[in-house]
């Protein structure tokens, strides 16, 4: 595969390793940490083992530092990733892994490492390219060829162990969602098995030449993609769709919590005893549970508007008949308008420091409805968004606003007949 598309293949183990590491916080499971583990160092294996960073590395003897130092860092990480790869195989078997079984496996690890970190040094290699090169004794060119070796076999082991459990679990599987994934996720393992299984190209090369060739031939380019589509398909059935869902969730909440940020920017100003808790992020971050921060935005805008009673004009209406009869609102923003007026002049009023009107609340008149509450969180921001929208946008409601502020300096005794605004 070229350097874009194993760049790409990083980025996609990349994001499935957050996704499953955002499951350990909220579920936190063994499946879900040795696949997180497994595929964020597949994607640094990746990103280090790409032909175009490889080549890059080849500067690296100006400062001292080995040019193969990349790709030895490159193979550490791939065999890493394949011991979270045979550790998953075992949860997957028993969910309850003995601590034994875990050491047994760090152990074979760490002895598949020293093995391979012992026949580099002896191979002594250096880079051409994205070409790995021995030194031109026989002995070198075997060290390399049994370097790579180790590593095809050891990779072979695990994904062997995978497959197998995989396999067991698509057959228990009830028809559906879950049972084609886990076939394709199968499927998958079968083709980075023939994927690794081409490795062994490299090791017959590595003792005949001592090169080890950095770029893969047409074959194992192949072989690669369709692993990786198959995988992406099997997580794409299996795992995204929570994922996809969350995110939606998580973009929807984060957009109605940006809607109501004028109304509740006003409000805080005038009225900054309605935050239930002092930020503790910087301002133009998004919040990190925007359901949460969503949830908390409207119970300080209601606490605002409940403030806000004591500060109703009674000539709110009149001043809004005489603004809508220049800037009509149409029938669907009538009742927003209205409410939206009256918390416009009330918020002007109690920003001039006016002295506060006990008997507005009492003044409402029985044939104007009080703000209705939605069914659930998402109906009541999205009212609450539409009132936002009216507040900041509608000209009537600015005219009603700039005469608030105009006649607050002296507040006005409630009239012989007063008129309450529409604020629950």
């Amino acid at each position: 595969m070229s350097g874009l598309v194993l760049y790409g293949v990083a980025l996609f183990f990349g994001l499935s390793a957050w996704h499953f590491a955002r499951g350990r916080r909220t579920n936190p499971r063994a499946i879900a940490r040795y696949s997180c583990y497994a595929t964020a160092l597949l994607a640094a294996a990746l990103l280090l083992l790409a032909p175009p960073t490889v080549q890059a590395a080849d500067q690296l003897h100006r400062l001292g530092i080995a040019p193969a130092l990349p790709v030895l860092l490159g193979d550490v990480l791939r065999i890493g990733a394949a011991c979270a790869i045979r550790l998953l195989a075992g949860v997957l078997r028993d969910p309850e892994l003995p601590r034994r079984a875990v050491r047994r496996q760090l152990a074979l690890l760490a002895g598949v490492l020293g093995v391979r970190a012992v026949l580099f040094v002896a191979a002594a290699p250096g880079l051409d390219a994205s070409d790995l090169t021995a030194a031109p004794s026989t002995d070198a060119r075997l060290a390399l060829a049994g370097y790579t070796a180790a590593g095809v076999l050891y990779l072979a082991h695990c994904l062997t162990a995978l497959l197998r459990q995989l396999a067991r679990l698509a057959r228990a599987a009830a028809p559906g969602r879950q049972r084609s994934g886990l076939r394709l996720l199968t499927l998958s393992l079968v083709a980075g098995l023939l994927w690794n299984a081409w490795g062994v190209d490299d090791v017959v090369q590595a003792a005949a030449t001592g090169t080890q060739a950095g770029a893969e031939d047409a074959l194992c380019g192949v072989l690669g993609l369709l692993c990786v589509a198959l995988l992406a398909a099997g997580l794409g059935t299996t795992v995204w769709p929570a994922a996809h869902a969350a995110v939606r969730g998580w973009l929807r909440a984060h957009r109605r919590y940006r809607a109501l940020a004028p109304l509740w920017r006003d409000l805080h100003t005038v009225l900054p005893e309605i935050a239930l808790a002092p930020a503790s992020r910087l301002p133009l971050l998004p919040p990190r549970d925007p359901q949460f921060a969503l949830y908390r935005r409207i119970i300080e805008i209601h606490d605002a508007r409940l403030i806000l009673r004591q500060h109703l004009d009674p000539r709110t209406p009149r001043w809004l008949a005489a603004a809508s009869s220049r800037f009509p609102p149409s029938a669907a923003r009538a009742g927003a308008t209205a409410e939206a007026a009256a918390l416009a002049a009330a918020l002007e009023r109690a920003a001039a420091g006016a002295r506060p009107n006990p008997d507005a609340p009492r003044t409402a008149p029985a044939a104007e409805p009080p703000h209705a509450l939605g069914q659930d969180l998402e109906s009541e921001a999205d009212q609450l968004a539409h009132l936002t929208r009216v507040y900041a946008t509608c000209p009537a409601v600015a005219e009603v606003r700039a005469r608030a502020r105009a006649a607050a300096p002296s507040p006005a005794a409630p009239d012989p007949d007063p008129v309450a605004s529409p604020v629950r």
